[in-house]
């Protein structure tokens, strides 16, 4: 986000932060709240929204307060769209879709790794400038109600070998785990109640958010952001197109356990005349799904296949089962 977006809000909570140290909020007002702000009427989220004030004030102080406890290189973002900022800062917020408006919280990003000095771009320099694999602590609050959660991922990238890996972090040292403390203390001191997994996952009914336009939406969905999660599995992709012989684009992805078990590998191919072709292979290398998207054929442009090979096999299989019964 850039600089000149950093909001100095003012929600339903902050402005009583002050007074309220060490102040635990139960998990059953987290939910009432949660309901109340995030229910499929929009118009609480709406008048919270339009009263914040995007001067950077508390960007600043949270910034301050981070660096006065880590020396660690750190990233804090409020997580509203952008668009919707700079609709407020105009004055047009009529064009404001307001089932869509990003995320109300803040995330801080800090690197565990020692004798880092700065973050780069948080994505492929940093990974190199830290022998080719960073390990960072995000945590997550909210800006609507005080609460707070964490992840702790490492990335690695390898250019040579033109691939990225994600995955958690099992195994902390002694120095990350005094970091998270120190984090999750300030938090606390500040009024914030730390949320776990299991409570952030639950979802219900009358939960709504961005990408949960039906309902159904978890915790962590409107506390927090329903486009990330908690890092669980380690993801393997390549970075860039490989090119093979034929012409056709080429790249894959490999999903694991968090033990680093293979449980599945996706190959895409774009093909010279404009096809798409994904193959879906399972931990022993049998395939297990296969789609396609054609250009174009007979004047309609775009049309996709689709076949799950373990439900076709299921469904030939019952016929076969139930005509070999009617004999």
């Amino acid at each position: 986000m850039p600089a000149c977006h950093k909001p100095n809000v003012s929600g339903y909570f902050w402005d009583d932060l002050q007074t309220s140290l060490n102040r635990q909020v139960k998990k059953s007002e987290i939910i009432k709240q949660a309901k109340y702000y995030f229910g499929k009427n929009r118009s609480s989220i709406k008048k919270l929204v339009l009263s914040y004030e995007f001067k950077g004030k508390n960007y600043r102080r949270w910034k301050n307060e981070i660096g006065s406890i880590i020396p660690n290189p750190n990233e804090i973002k409020f997580n509203l769209s952008d668009d919707v900022i700079l609709w407020i800062k105009d004055n047009k917020a009529n064009e404001i879709d307001w089932n869509w408006i990003g995320d109300l919280s803040w995330t801080i990003d800090i690197v565990l790794n020692p004798n880092i000095e700065k973050g780069y771009d948080w994505d492929k320099k940093l990974a190199l400038n830290c022998n080719g694999t960073a390990r960072v602590l995000s945590v997550s609050f909210s800006e609507v109600i005080p609460c707070f959660t964490y992840d702790c991922y490492y990335m690695t990238y390898s250019k040579k070998e033109n691939y990225y890996e994600f995955g958690p972090i099992l195994n902390w040292t002694l120095e990350e785990k005094n970091i998270l403390r120190q984090v999750k203390s300030l938090l606390i001191r500040k009024g914030f109640q730390y949320v776990d997994k299991q409570f952030s996952e639950k979802k219900f009914k009358d939960l709504y958010s961005d990408t949960n336009s039906n309902g159904n939406a978890s915790l962590y969905d409107v506390l927090f952001s329903d486009i990330t999660f908690y890092t669980t599995e380690i993801k393997r992709f390549c970075d860039k197109d490989i090119i093979e012989k034929s012409g056709n684009k080429f790249r894959w992805t490999e999903l694991y356990t968090r033990n680093g078990v293979l449980k599945e590998r996706t190959e895409s191919r774009w093909t010279s005349g404009g096809d798409y072709f994904k193959v879906v292979l399972d931990k022993n290398g049998y395939i297990t799904e296969v789609s396609v998207t054609r250009k174009e054929i007979e004047r309609k442009k775009h049309q996709q296949f689709r076949l799950d090979i373990l439900d076709s096999f299921k469904k030939r299989k019952k016929i076969a089962d139930r005509e070999k019964n009617s004999r």
